[in-house]
């Protein structure tokens, strides 16, 4: 018996990073008074909508989200989105989180019903206030008066506008 051993030494390693497959997409939702929060949470959960593989091992994904830091949507959060595979390889993709706030206050009472009254018993204007979903609001009042045929006989015409922070607003007269 002779005999020869022949030995083959094969040195696996991974230095392939994660392919990202689907890039992570940008997504702006309506504000809900509540920092979006629900909205938020299942978008970075879901990394984005980003979708990666890997030849060799299961992935991980990361982000690097800390805040947002306006709810009218001015400023939106960028997130890069880092997938890592089981050697360290690493890939990313990046989206951005954007609130914006289209619906303009609401007034909590209504304006007062139109009258015809003698010049001597003009009511006083009320005040009226107002709420929205997403930011504080202010109330501006206006009075136009528009002139009769006669010196005492006129229009007063009375507006109330609720504004909010973002620039949305409704009236009523």
């Amino acid at each position: 018996g002779n005999k020869t051993t022949v030995s083959q030494t094969i040195t696996v390693q991974d230095t392939k990073a994660p392919v990202i497959t689907t890039q992570a997409t940008n997504i702006e939702v309506e504000c809900d008074g509540s920092a979006n929060t629900t909205s938020l949470n299942s978008w970075l959960a879901s990394n984005g909508g980003a979708v990666a593989t890997d030849n060799c091992s299961d992935v991980i994904w990361t982000n690097n989200f800390t805040s947002l830091t306006d709810s009218c949507g001015t400023t939106p959060a960028t997130v890069i989105f880092t997938v890592t595979d089981a050697c360290g390889n690493t890939s990313t993709s990046s989206a951005t989180f954007k609130i914006k706030d289209t619906k303009a206050p609401t007034f909590t009472i209504p304006a007062p019903a139109s009258v015809t009254v003698q010049c001597d018993a003009v009511p006083t204007a009320q005040t009226l206030s107002a709420t929205d979903t997403c930011s504080t609001v202010l109330v501006t009042f206006n009075e136009v008066r528009t002139d009769g045929s006669c010196i005492n006989d006129n229009i007063l015409t009375r507006t109330w506008t609720a504004t909010d922070i973002c620039g949305n607003a409704t009236s009523v007269s």
